[in-house]
């Protein structure tokens, strides 16, 4: 069978994409016909949970001798392992979905270790301007046989870049739309750092948020922040016995708070906003504060969501958290249904751009 390089296949963050994706794929017999490697490196142990999940995957570096020497030179040296990436080859690579293409997180060519692979695919991905300044960047952007971005003015950036094929799709997390919920009484939130230019003024604000939101008279969940936030919360107590109302969530279990309706969705994270909304949450108090990116504009606005604002970062205070929660619901239920199957819509237009791209695999 043709073997497809899968690559930065990780959970915290990115949990849902991967399982929605081969989900999907599964559904329709595909991974019996393509032997689907998983380059395992940035998260050994969710890429096991896939392969648990979906037994026809494979990992990457089990199926590939140069791979076991790159892993082994990066864990002991940290440095010269990427010409061992020219003693293999396969017939595909794929960039898998993300949203990792803006100038924060990449710097080079996508595709740098796979150098000898010719057929290439960039999927669901959002493609900042700023990254594309790098040549190379632009130039594996550009040299990419498909590329399927997440929004319209990332499918723009790729065809300025030179892509020759450019699918204009959304996020890959709206494969598994509808989905059946429950009510949970209570709030959800999801804050976190900028990703540049974290300030004391900005963790003092989110101290204040938290602190008030402890107060309230309802369970409050929370995702920990990254440091040195996180540990702050974890010292107060935050999901023990000590706060009993509070619920703290980290890294493969983030998203569980949102798998259900609240009573409001705070969040500064994209994709607990987007598995919410599936889970029929109207009441959401969106913040927008990566560097790099206007991805939450851009998804909002491709879908049709108009009337949920998004907050930038100096409107992460107390003020703006304490207006929403006296204020109704901000999501008229057929804006949000209309704005779901639209998504949901575009996502399977980028699918069927895939596996028609799979076709030509030989």
């Amino acid at each position: 069978m043709p073997t497809i390089a899968y690559m930065r296949a990780h959970g915290t963050t990115d949990f849902p994409h991967h399982f929605a994706f081969f989900g999907y794929l599964e559904k329709l017999g595909i991974l019996d016909k393509y032997d689907f490697l998983l380059e395992s490196v940035m998260d050994p142990a969710y890429c096991a949970r896939l392969v648990r999940r979906f037994p026809q995957l494979k990992i990457l570096e089990d199926q590939s001798r140069p791979r076991r020497w790159m892993r082994e030179v990066a864990e002991r040296v940290g440095r010269g392992y990427r010409p061992f990436a020219y003693l293999d080859t396969f017939d595909a690579v794929c960039e898998a979905p993300g949203g990792r293409i803006n100038e924060f997180y990449t710097k080079n060519d996508v595709f740098r270790f796979y150098p000898r692979v010719k057929r290439r695919a960039i999927l669901f991905h959002s493609i900042e301007q700023g990254a594309l300044k790098q040549p190379s960047v632009r130039e594996s952007v550009a040299g990419a046989d498909l590329v399927i971005a997440r929004t319209s003015r990332s499918a723009e950036n790729a065809r300025g870049a030179g892509a020759k094929w450019v699918v204009d799709s959304a996020d890959i997390a709206f494969l598994e739309h509808p989905k059946r919920y429950i009510y949970k009484p209570g709030i959800a939130t999801a804050f976190r750092l900028p990703n540049a230019g974290v300030t004391e003024e900005y963790l003092d604000r989110l101290r204040e948020i938290v602190a008030n939101l402890e107060k309230t008279d309802t369970q409050v969940d929370f995702v920990r922040v990254e440091e040195p936030f996180g540990q702050e919360m974890i010292r107060e107590g935050l999901g023990t016995y000590l706060r009993p109302n509070t619920g703290v969530y980290s890294d493969d279990t983030m998203y569980l708070p949102f798998l259900a309706k609240r009573d409001a969705i705070i969040t500064s994270r994209l994709h607990t906003t987007l598995l919410s909304l599936m889970y029929g949450n109207r009441k959401i108090l969106q913040f927008h504060i990566e560097g790099g990116t206007n991805k939450s504009v851009e998804i909002f606005n491709d879908m049709g969501i108009h009337s949920v604002p998004v907050h930038q970062r100096d409107e992460v205070t107390w003020k703006t958290v304490e207006e929403f929660l006296a204020a109704e619901p901000n999501l008229p239920e057929e804006e949000a249904a209309a704005a779901l199957d639209l998504a949901k819509s575009k996502t399977i237009k980028g699918m069927d751009a895939f596996l028609e791209w799979l076709d030509t695999i030989k």
